[in-house]
């Protein structure tokens, strides 16, 4: 998978990359629940899984609620939560079982949580519940050209599973529900969901468009070695998205819906990678260090001996309705805690 580079800051960002992209993904089964009676106003033309999964007909998926079996790191014991069209999912590690080293690196490599998001999408004529993420591909390569390193990623459409005894078919996808520790959904605030709904269509229409497109995953962090920088990339839909922004800014620039306060900065994040416990444990491995080969360099030590800077992304204008400009990367664990969201009602 890994391409042998010459330059050293493309190193940095191809395993940064890698690392941010690791725990994204997956499906799961589970046990059986009450089925909600279906929404009348959905067409009722049959919609199975290979419309879904494989002819991308997102827009034929019902608007029925789906039984999400959740937990948080405090409560293990499962929950199940009543997921309604373009509710989030949000799920992450406690890194307390047993997980190979670059996916554990992963539990630390964004501040928060939370490591990862989805959104819920609706329900197919069986039933079985569909979320939307962007992933990178289970096969990707790394590739280095004129603009910068890139790795094959996109969105996909997977299985949640059912309220019913009816399971998933063998998933396509790199990494699945049941490998995190936690999961837990929430939603957005009442004035905020009721606008996305007069937008509904265009909000499916664009993921459909994205689907057969593939979109391209773009990298929320680049390097630069010549002015010895870590950037901060965020630059809407023009280049891509990360697992984090696709959804954030599908909302946004389908619907105008914005949320608050789901943003880190450049200050953040150099705290958190010198500071932190968690942020200061994250490293390049030995092996693909091509300054000290063998030698793991810690992010740490790379702002700090090294003298890199974090740097912010230049001000995006927003299509916000109070005209708001974003300055730094929107993450999992800030958009689960933004004030724009709250918590869903018990099922």
């Amino acid at each position: 998978m890994m391409k042998k580079f010459t330059h050293i800051g493309h190193i940095y960002s191809a395993l940064l990359f890698i690392a941010l992209l690791s725990g994204c993904g997956g499906s799961g089964n589970h046990s059986e629940q009450p089925t909600p009676a279906p929404d009348q106003n959905q067409s009722e033309q049959k919609v199975t899984y290979d419309d879904i999964i494989h002819n991308y007909r997102v827009d034929l998926l019902k608007n029925e609620t789906y039984y999400f079996p959740a937990n948080t790191p405090e409560n293990e014991k499962v929950a199940l939560q009543p997921l309604k069209q373009f509710d989030f999912i949000f799920v992450g590690h406690s890194g307390s079982h047993d997980i190979n080293e670059e996916r554990r690196l992963t539990t630390n490599i964004i501040p928060g949580t939370y490591t990862h998001m989805l959104m819920y999408i609706g329900k197919d004529s069986d039933g079985l519940a569909y979320g939307i993420e962007m992933n990178v591909d289970g096969n990707a390569t790394l590739e280095v050209g004129e603009n910068g390193v890139h790795i094959a990623g996109r969105p996909y459409v997977y299985c949640l599973g059912s309220d019913g005894t009816k399971t998933c078919p063998k998933d396509e996808y790199v990494w699945g529900l049941e490998t995190y520790d936690f999961l837990w959904g929430k939603e957005l605030a009442p004035s905020l969901y009721s606008q996305l709904l007069k937008h509904k269509n265009e909000i499916l229409t664009q993921i459909k468009k994205d689907l057969e497109n593939k979109f391209p995953f773009q990298l929320p962090i680049n390097f630069d070695l010549d002015k010895k920088t870590i950037n901060l990339v965020n630059d809407g839909r023009a280049n891509g998205a990360d697992c984090t922004a696709y959804i954030t800014l599908l909302l946004e620039e389908a619907a105008g819906v914005c949320m608050d306060d789901i943003v880190v900065n450049a200050d953040k994040m150099t705290d958190y990678y010198t500071h932190d416990p968690r942020g200061e444990s994250v490293y390049i491995p030995g092996k693909y260090n091509p300054v000290f080969p063998g030698q793991d360099l810690y992010l740490s030590e790379l702002l700090t001996t090294y003298h890199f800077t974090v740097v912010n992304n230049p001000p995006r204008q927003t299509q916000c309705s109070d005209g708001r400009k974003a300055v730094g990367i929107p993450i999992p664990d800030k958009v689960f805690h933004s004030p724009s969201l709250i918590e869903l009602p018990e099922a």
